[in-house]
């Protein structure tokens, strides 16, 4: 339904939030959508721009599996590279988030931000540690890799999913309003009947806030 509502309704102004519902100003009409089971979310009053809706997107590779932590193993020697390897880190976790990597403001819900930095230090490899908590396998690989060059010997575990429980719960989802997001399980849209402010003026259409 979700999908369908994108498509008619391909651009849109955030008119109003709350906790569980926004109000949506499309073109020729207002429309309410509610929403259920929401992970994270960046939703503006009085912004706009293109409306899409994705069940498969960069920004849900963090929430939808396989995802796994990848920890560092302990070895009798310390770590003189910590800076180097951390910078690398940093690079590829922003290299492998593209575009996304600046969209949304720092939260869990977004893998690139489960580096635990604080554990990259010079006698990590003496105590072994953390490196990056569950997220996507093909990022915990590029990382290893990244790790061994700087003499780190890293290892996997599966990681507990926060996000995506045994039940049958229905997979996360993503809303994009512009530079608006909302991730959440449901999605319901209602169209709100005889409101003369629906009608947008012609420069709504132009260019995205």
């Amino acid at each position: 339904m979700m999908s369908q509502f994108a498509q008619l309704y391909p651009y849109g102004l955030i008119r109003y939030t709350q906790s569980t519902f926004l109000e949506l100003v499309t073109d020729t009409e207002v429309h309410r959508i509610d929403f259920v089971g929401k992970l994270s979310a960046r939703l503006q009053r009085g912004t706009h721009g293109p409306v899409s809706f994705h069940h498969d997107h960069p920004l849900l590779n963090g929430v939808h599996g396989p995802l796994t932590s990848l920890m560092a193993r302990a070895t009798p020697y310390p770590l003189l590279s910590v800076p180097a390897l951390l910078a690398a880190i940093r690079q590829e976790l922003q290299a492998q988030a593209g575009e996304w990597y600046s969209f949304a403001p720092a939260t869990w819900s977004m893998w690139w931000h489960r580096l635990a930095a604080h554990n990259v230090r010079p006698d990590l490899t003496r105590t072994g540690g953390i490196i990056l908590e569950s997220v996507p396998v093909s990022v915990a690989e590029a990382i290893a890799a990244i790790c061994a060059e700087h003499g780190v010997e890293t290892y996997w575990r599966p990681a507990w999913d926060r996000f995506v429980s045994l039940s049958a719960a229905p997979p996360y989802q993503l809303l994009l309003i512009g530079r608006n997001y909302l991730i959440a399980r449901r999605f319901f849209v209602s169209t709100l009947i005889g409101n003369s402010s629906a009608k947008l003026p012609p420069q709504f259409l132009k260019k995205p806030r």
